[in-house]
């Protein structure tokens, strides 16, 4: 009867120990091929024909003060791609915050919101051509959600283009009174 009882535990440990090794496998073969970029990495709108591209898509104003007002951060996005780009829509996370396009004049297009606030996010259709960069300006209020909104922050702003294809740019910052 012991022989009986010894065999059945080296079995179910052996079986126990495949299914580990097997599992571990599969899931660090999943772990390398999804490959998450790096905060300050260059990041892009993804596909062949589509180059929409920011050095810098990651800012922490670190801490802010609600006496002092609205606080903003210019990122800078270029089209590196041979065909030009239609910049269709910009949007917001939240409604503490918004985003210019800075023309290549100088003029501000915006502001853009976060959609269904305070009714549609208008269209952008910003044409951005072949080596052609635009500074995209980002605006937190941090007195938008009184005092309820102290501490920190984290709000995203995204590009997408006519084809469909998104950037995301992300924003932080811990709000003090």
């Amino acid at each position: 009867m012991k022989k009986i009882i010894v065999w059945i535990l080296i079995i179910v440990g052996i079986f126990s120990l495949l299914w580990l090794t097997g599992k571990n496998k599969i899931s660090n073969s999943q772990n390398e091929s999804v490959k998450i970029p790096a905060r300050d990495a260059v990041s892009s709108v993804a596909g062949e024909e589509n180059q929409l591209v920011a050095s810098e898509t990651f800012y922490d104003f670190g801490v802010i003060s609600m006496k002092n007002g609205n606080v903003s951060k210019m990122f800078k996005v270029s089209n590196l791609g041979d065909k030009d780009i239609n910049l269709q829509s910009v949007s917001t996370s939240c409604m503490c915050t918004v985003a210019y396009v800075i023309k290549q004049d100088g003029n501000k297009k915006g502001p853009f919101g976060m959609p269904g606030h305070g009714g549609a996010v208008p269209k952008t259709n910003e044409l951005i051509k072949s080596g052609e960069s635009r500074d995209i300006e980002v605006v937190y209020d941090p007195n938008a959600h009184g005092p309820a909104g102290v501490g920190m922050i984290d709000r995203f702003v995204y590009l997408e283009d006519a084809n469909g294809k998104k950037l995301q740019l992300e924003i932080k910052a811990n709000v003090t009174p």
